[in-house]
Order: structure tokens, then sequence, then C-alpha cells
């Protein structure tokens, strides 16, 4: 299971306790408060009418007109009480299915005497019970006096208006979407609380794999975000302690631990796609003279602008490192013997045709460069560098300030091991030869 998975399980388990309970409670209470009929809005809807009728009847009498209507009876009378709008027993009857609610009001002669009943009628009509069953919150129907279902007597019957089975469906539908709601809010929120972790392991991995420009970006105050900045520090400072142990601290070029890797990757590439590649071996001649007369401290300004000449004459993508002492090599991936010399040549161009600026002093330098190509010249890593060597020595011989291409026939009889940046800085024998004094 995923961190996510394991998170979301979490949060679904948090979140649906509150959802069951809420649903749980709405199963219990919801038929008993929201659709259970109410017998008691039917009875105010009964006074109101009665009171209506009562209202209606009064003003026939006293306009002296007895009016009956054309609702056929029986009629359930109203009750003179308005507490009560019917009268059962006495004025509801058993077995009888009433067509009108009336209410009379009594008529008298001038000694005061009874003498008939003025009627005002409301038909039980569907009308009529449709009003009946909003107040009831229910389904009313006529029904028999004292009949089951009757209410307190009154001959109408209440029924809910919602069967049972819809309202369990509709429970279970909400109990169903709570649920689903729980797993989507749990599974978002488990994104939120993983996706700092994801970013800081993509972080972790691809530096694993040496990847050392990966960063988490994760900032902020909490322990994610000043987890995330540490990394980020640690991944940086190991991103130039790298770049210092394979970069020459004086000139910036890379040192002689790249130089092995350079050299045994450029020329496994050349070899897979059938190219060419230069390799120019570099010193600057009389070196020695410059430190003896002027110092160290100048010997380096020397090295330092050499350096910043070369990499002003060379292609981006030429490789320049830095061989140890005065000796520098340069890898010019896919280029030919022709593009090589034309490379050493103008080298030496930027080399001579101007002065080295030391404080007060400015000297004249040279340099004697040996260039060798692949496969031309060998078919080997080591090899292809001791030609190179090998063709430096002869420009040195020739009278320094030129370059010399390799001889063909070229072979190292013990050729150098290449240091490696991930093995050290070992270093191997080159082939054994008298060297004038550089």
């Amino acid at each position: 299971m995923t961190l996510r998975a394991r998170f979301a399980a979490a949060f679904f388990a948090v979140l649906l306790g509150p959802a069951v309970t809420g649903a749980y409670l709405a199963w219990t209470y919801w038929p008993k408060s929201m659709n259970a009929p109410n017998p008691d809005g039917l009875r105010q809807r009964l006074v109101a009418e009665c009171a209506h009728l009562s209202a209606t009847a009064q003003s026939y009498a006293a306009a002296a007109v007895t009016q009956s209507g054309d609702v056929p009876g029986p009629w359930l009378i109203c009750g003179q009480d308005a507490a009560q709008p019917l009268s059962p027993p006495a004025l509801a009857v058993a077995g009888t299915r009433y067509q009108g609610l009336a209410a009379r009001v009594q008529t008298h002669d001038a000694g005061g005497l009874v003498t008939g009943y003025v009627y005002a009628v409301r038909p039980l009509d569907a009308d009529f019970m449709s009003q009946l069953s909003v107040a009831a919150g229910g389904t009313v129907t006529l029904a028999d006096f004292g009949a089951p279902g009757a209410v307190q007597g009154i001959p109408f019957s209440v029924s809910a208006a919602e069967p049972a089975h819809i309202r369990d469906g509709w429970l279970a539908a909400v109990l169903g979407s709570a649920v689903l709601f729980a797993i989507g809010l749990g599974w978002w929120l488990a994104g939120l609380a993983t996706r700092p972790l994801k970013a800081l392991l993509r972080a972790v991995e691809r530096v694993a794999a040496g990847d050392l420009t990966a960063r988490s970006k994760i900032g902020g105050r909490d322990e994610t975000g000043r987890l995330g900045t540490g990394l980020d520090r640690l991944i940086g400072l190991l991103q130039e302690t790298l770049q210092l142990s394979v970069t020459d601290p004086l000139t910036g070029l890379g040192n002689v631990r790249q130089l092995g890797d350079a050299l045994r990757r450029e020329s496994e590439r050349a070899s897979r796609f059938g190219r060419t590649l230069g390799v120019l071996v570099l010193d600057l001649d009389h070196f020695k003279e410059v430190n003896d007369r002027y110092g160290h401290r100048a010997g380096d300004a020397v090295l330092v602008e050499f350096a910043g000449r070369v990499r002003r004459v060379v292609r981006e993508v030429d490789l320049t490192f830095r061989q140890g002492g005065e000796e520098f090599v340069i890898l010019l991936p896919e280029t030919d013997v022709a593009g090589s010399l034309t490379a050493a040549r103008r080298i030496g161009e930027a080399i001579r045709e101007a002065p080295f600026p030391l404080g007060d002093n400015d000297i004249s330098v040279t340099v004697s460069v040996g260039v060798a190509v692949y496969p031309r010249h060998s078919r080997t890593a080591t090899g292809i560098l001791d030609a190179a060597d090998a063709a430096l020595y002869a420009a040195k011989h020739a009278g320094r300030d030129t370059f010399v291409l390799a001889d063909v026939e070229f072979v190292a009889t013990a050729p150098r091991q290449l240091p490696s940046a991930s093995a050290g800085a070992a270093t191997g024998t080159t082939s054994p030869r008298t060297s004038p004094a550089r």
C-alpha cells in the first residue's frame, strides 16, 4: 500500500464516523419529526374552517336568509365551542359517511323562541381534502366515526404522505453519498499531506542517480518546509564539493581526474557513432624560467591568463583540462585532422599575439602543441593521449612555439593509466623518452 493510500485510509476512518452518525440520526428521527402525520394541524385547520362557516351562518341569520346550500347530506355539524369544532358523539354518528362540513345558527321569533336554523356548508370535495392533507402533513381521507385511524373522534384518517420504503431509499442514498464524500475528501487530504514527502523523495532519488541539479523546492517554516530547505542546501553543498573535486582550483579548468573520465566517454562516443575526436596536448615554453625569475605567484598569473585565452579560442563543446603544472589537454569532439590542426594554430596565435601582463612587467609566452586524432592515431583512450603527448615532445624538439601532428605509426609501449573521477587521481607511466627542458 502506498503512503497516500495509508493516509487516505486514516482520513476516511476519521471522516466516516461523523457521516455514519449523522445518517443514523436522520434514519432514527426523520420519520418521527419530518414525515409523521400531524393531527394537531388537521384540528387547527378544521377549527379555522368552522369559524369561517359560523361567521357565514350568522350573516345569513342577520339577513333572515335560510341557507342550506346544494351540498347533499349528511353534514358534519361544527360544535358551538370554538376549542372543539366537532362535537362527537353528539353530532357525529357512527357509520355515517358525511358529505359536507356545516355550521348552524338558531333563528328566534320576537318572543325569543327558537324558530329554526340557518346553515353554512362546505362540501368535503377533493379540493378541501387536499387542503386538510397539507395541514395534516399526510394524506387525509374520510373515515367512519370511531373507526381505526380516526383522529380523536373526528371522522378523518391521516396516513404518511411518503411510504416508508421511499424514505428508507432516500436515507440509504444519503448514507452512500456521505461515504463517497468521505472517500473523496480523504483521498484529496492524503494527496495534500503526501505531496511534500513525494517531492522530497523524488529529489533524493534523482541525487542518488547522480543528478545534482535536483531540488525539492519546498519552503516554509513548518517541519516539512525546513526539511526541504535543508535538503536543497545539502544538495547544493554536495554539488559544490563534486565540482571542486574535478576542477583545477587555479585555472577553473577540469583537472586530471575529470580528464580521464571525459577522454573515455568521448572516445567511446566517437567509436560508437563512427566519429573523430581531436586531442591536443599543450605545454607552455620555458615556464620554469618564469617561475625562477618572477616567482611562483607570477607563474600562477600566467597560467590563469593562458586558461582564459584558450577558453576564448575553443568552441563551447570542446573540453579543456589542466593535466598538471604547465601542461594542458584539449578534447575536440567530432573534429578531424584538419580541424584539430586549425585549432592548434589558433591557440598558438592567441598565446603569441599579445604579452602577458605581470604587474609592471609584460612577458611574451609561447606554447607547443601536440596533435592526435582518434581513430587515425589510436583506437584507445590511453593510446590517443600518448600519441598527442609524443607529438608534443616532437614540437619541443622542433624548436617550440609550434604544433606537430602525431605519427600514424605511433604505438605506445607502456600505455598510461587514465585517472578516474570515481577512482581517484591514480597516475601511471608513459612511454620512455628523453625530453628537452620545458
